[in-house]
């Protein structure tokens, strides 16, 4: 009976040591696969702003949104979202702007807004 309580009360201080130091522990190893290496999550937590481009030319036109080309229609109407301090570049020959030359820049104000050109 001595020897089945002792047995017992020595597994029971082990578990109670091994208790004691499993938070110690467990915060002194490393992450390694814990943490995320996905970079793209941390991209889509920028703050992205809609904008409705409207094209009040004869023409259509194309813009160039972050390396995306997006044809706006005449006298019609886009819906463009991007992340704040995006360039809107003109991709299309023609009208009153040229090529390459940067037609806006979304910025916080602009939210929900719409642009109008040509």
């Amino acid at each position: 009976m001595l020897r089945t309580t002792r047995t017992i009360a020595s597994s029971l201080a082990v578990l109670l040591v091994a208790g004691a130091m499993a938070p110690a522990a467990a915060n002194a190893w490393q992450m390694g696969n814990k943490t995320n290496p996905d970079t793209s999550a941390t991209q889509t937590q920028k703050k992205l702003i809609s904008v409705q481009v409207y094209n009040k030319g004869q023409t259509s036109e194309d813009l160039k949104v972050e390396g995306n080309v997006y044809t706006v229609p005449a006298h019609q109407t886009l819906t463009i979202k991007a992340p704040l301090g995006t360039a809107v570049y003109v991709d299309s020959t023609g009208g009153e702007y040229q090529k390459g030359e940067v037609l806006f820049t979304f910025m916080p104000a602009m939210k929900d807004a719409t642009v109008k050109f040509n």
